[in-house]
């Protein structure tokens, strides 16, 4: 297959949205967004298809990451995650992603509210790795 973002062959990673005909190499959907599931079927998702998050969540002033205090997006999206449980904690993926690395599944929850099935469940829906070590 000829991936769909470098169109160099050898891509072996397909979107599993609807009728989706893309397919990439994964460092090269890392790199453009797409979102790739590490449990159950292992499901990737291009970046027209990638989940997102369905959180009411309202930001007073600017809202800083509660990991590397530097200034996140105005809205969830794909490089700002929010805790789905307090609606008040915001992350950059690439923090909560570190985090999640050093926490691995039995210490990984939300640094503010402290949950942690229903963080660690949208998290890993997100996209972010959760290893069991």
């Amino acid at each position: 297959q000829r991936c769909c973002i470098c169109r160099l062959w050898g891509a072996s990673v397909t979107c599993r949205g609807r009728r989706c005909p893309r397919t990439f190499h994964f460092p090269c959907g890392s790199e453009r967004g797409c979102v790739s599931q590490f449990f159950g079927e292992f499901k990737s998702f291009c970046w027209k298809h990638r989940p997102v998050q369905c959180v009411q969540a309202v930001q007073q002033d600017q809202t800083l990451c509660l990991i590397c205090q530097e200034a996140v997006a105005g809205q969830p999206c794909y490089d700002t995650l929010v805790c789905p449980a307090c609606a008040s904690a915001w992350f950059h993926r690439r923090c909560i992603q570190g985090q999640a690395l050093r926490s691995a599944r039995h210490h990984f929850r939300c640094p503010r509210c402290q949950d942690v099935a229903t963080f660690q469940e949208e998290m890993f829906r997100l996209g972010i790795k959760i290893p069991d070590r």
